[in-house]
């Protein structure tokens, strides 16, 4: 049986400013979220993914084929 007081383990993971952020974007959509947070927000959400995919994408493959040939 899971306890009904803790949320679920994703929300407990996601920081606290992207949970506000997107429940401001479900309120008032994406105008909203940038009256709120301003287009760093955006600087900032775009370079984490970018950065991510980049290292899970490119980075890693090449790694790994170098290590394997």
């Amino acid at each position: 049986m899971a306890n009904s007081s803790k949320p679920p383990l994703l929300d407990r993971m996601t920081p606290k400013v992207v949970r506000e952020a997107k429940q401001v974007f479900r309120e008032s959509g994406l105008k909203g979220v940038i009256k709120r947070y301003g287009w760093k927000f955006f600087a900032v959400f775009f370079a984490y993914y970018l950065i991510r995919d980049v290292t899970l994408y490119i980075l890693l493959p090449l790694y790994l084929a170098n290590k394997l040939f």
